[in-house]
């Protein structure tokens, strides 16, 4: 394991490295932003390509099928054009676009063709054409022809001259503009009707002009949907180079700044914070430490400039968690200790009071009891006796429980077949469908003789219990409902707690007041659930537990 004087070494030597790594890496961030920015804003000239570039993917086989290849298509599409694929006998094989203009042509007609922006290539068995089309050319046919014949345009070509934002526009013999229907755009200038469009990328409109036998002319313009220059882009590419590589270098600068800062109290903090442990536990605090100029916050390790003291804060750490589990422990202990001297001296005081009373009384010689009176002393006695015994049974039980001394003997019970041994007068039993449930016999009767003797205890006399059974697919589920008058919210959120009861002789009812404590505990043992629900109408037990 290296020491510390080396690990400060190695991260000094670390520091200079991972400053010059992030002066390349700015770097050639700056020019990645700037190809991408160029890729997206500047088109992808279809003139510029060479057939060293297409001649191993231009054509794509498959089987009898020839094809042109996608990105040929796109590209075609971008430069608005279309691309023919012919043999070398000049035979058409595959085109671009939805329609062919040179289908119909000879040999001699597509030679002579000639149409500023053809370019054909040289591809092994092929020659590929590209032919420049005019999206303005369908409009400006018909626009001629409607102005030439009816002097206006008709609606439903204005409305097409409206979905392509397109104009016509009248030019007199002075080159004035006298009328423009559809979108209104910049006047033009005579010269620039002249202007070959040879890039497409470069020009923002299409135009198509014609005399008119008056001596003006129509004109029909267009936006241009593959105008993409390259001059506007490429400026702001280098804007945009420009501001992150001095940006970059802003920041790493005062990156610089506070890296000297760190470097200078890679001591000071450290030794600080681990003093401070230290302090909070001579004053018996053993929580963790959580400060963000410390730990991380997600995960809460230490940062990079503690790491040095990381095995010191390892060991107070695990020292704080000593200390606070002795403390817990004593804790509850004691709690315990007072829990089980409070509970044991309430639930025996009342017996042996009475057992004290009535011996003092048969002991005494002022009075001459008949037969019958001692009987009746005799048997409260007795009743008092054999309460104290279940009362230790009960207390040895639930610490057995608890200390899992109880091993469970699971066996699969039909609970159509056994559970109907609960029901009797008041009790009536219902299982939905064949159900196996896997539990230690003796143990769920315990659990169900303590809930429906409780069930039976507290509702008025005439009134039902009713036992259901159902299988939910992942948890078979038992329920004990009654009709009593209910249970306040206040015991029904202490009803599983050893004690809570407290055991008063005098009351009508009987039992310890640890049977649904050991219930509770019985259904953990077995991996399952209980929950209570009680209201004005009853209370309904509902048991869970997994199926097999």
């Amino acid at each position: 394991m290296m020491k510390p004087a080396g690990k400060l070494s190695l991260r000094f030597v670390s520091y200079f490295i991972i400053f010059y790594l992030l002066i390349i890496s700015g770097f050639i961030i700056s020019l990645v932003f700037f190809a991408i920015f160029i890729n997206g804003h500047v088109g992808d000239n279809i003139h510029i390509m060479t057939s060293s570039e297409i001649k191993d993917d231009a054509v794509v086989e498959s089987g009898d099928s020839i094809k042109i290849a996608d990105y040929l298509v796109k590209r075609a599409k971008e430069n608005v054009g279309q691309l023919y694929l012919l043999n070398q006998s000049m035979n058409i094989v595959d085109y671009t676009g939805d329609t062919c203009e040179l289908c119909g042509m000879t040999d001699n007609e597509i030679m002579a063709l000639k149409r500023p922006g053809m370019h054909t290539w040289e591809i092994p068995n092929y020659y590929l054409l590209f032919l420049p089309t005019s999206p303005v050319q369908p409009l400006f046919e018909e626009a001629f022809q409607d102005w030439k014949e009816k002097g206006q345009i008709p609606s439903e070509l204005l409305q097409r001259l409206q979905d392509k934002k397109a104009s016509v526009e009248i030019y007199n013999e002075q080159w004035d503009r006298v009328e423009v229907i559809g979108e209104r755009y910049k006047k033009l200038h005579k010269p620039q009707l002249l202007e070959e469009k040879y890039d497409i990328f470069e020009h923002k409109e299409f135009t198509q002009n014609a005399a008119l036998e008056d001596g003006s002319t129509l004109v029909v313009r267009m936006p241009n949907p593959s105008y993409k220059p390259f001059e506007e882009p490429f400026n702001k590419a280098m804007v945009l180079f420009v501001s992150i590589f001095f940006g970059g270098h802003i920041f790493l600068l005062i990156g610089v700044i506070f890296l000297s800062i760190s470097v200078s109290r890679q001591f000071v903090r450290p030794l600080v914070y681990v003093i401070s442990r230290i302090e909070r536990l001579t004053q018996f605090d053993y929580s963790k430490v959580k400060d963000r100029k410390i730990h991380h916050r997600k995960t809460g390790e230490l940062k990079r400039k503690f790491k040095l003291f990381q095995p010191v804060d390892e060991s107070i750490n695990n020292l704080s968690e000593r200390l606070s589990s002795n403390e817990r422990q004593i804790k509850q202990v004691e709690q315990l200790r007072e829990e089980w001297i409070t509970g044991l001296s309430h639930d025996l005081k009342t017996p042996l009071s009475s057992i004290y009373g009535y011996s003092t009384m048969l002991a005494s010689e002022d009075y001459e009891w008949t037969k019958e009176e001692m009987r009746v002393f005799a048997t409260t006695m007795q009743e008092k006796a054999t309460y104290m015994d279940a009362l230790i049974q009960d207390l040895t039980y639930t610490y057995q429980i608890k200390n899992k001394a109880i091993q469970l003997e699971k066996v699969l019970l039909p609970l159509n077949v056994w559970l109907p041994q609960f029901a009797d007068e008041q009790v009536s039993v219902k299982v939905y469908g064949d159900i196996m449930l896997e539990a230690d016999e003796l143990l769920l009767k315990r659990i169900l003789d303590n809930l429906i003797t409780n069930a039976k205890k507290y509702t008025p006399v005439g009134t039902k219990v009713n036992v259901e059974a159902q299988n939910l697919g992942k948890e078979i589920m038992l329920t004990i409902a009654d009709q009593g008058p209910g249970i306040p919210q206040e015991e029904l959120d202490n009803l599983f707690e050893r004690y809570y009861r407290g055991t008063n002789t005098t009351d009508d009812t009987t039992g310890t007041g640890l049977g649904l404590a050991i219930t509770k505990q019985l259904i953990d043992l077995h991996d399952g659930t209980i929950s209570v629900q009680s209201g004005a109408e009853g209370t309904v037990f509902v048991l869970k537990f997994n199926c097999k």
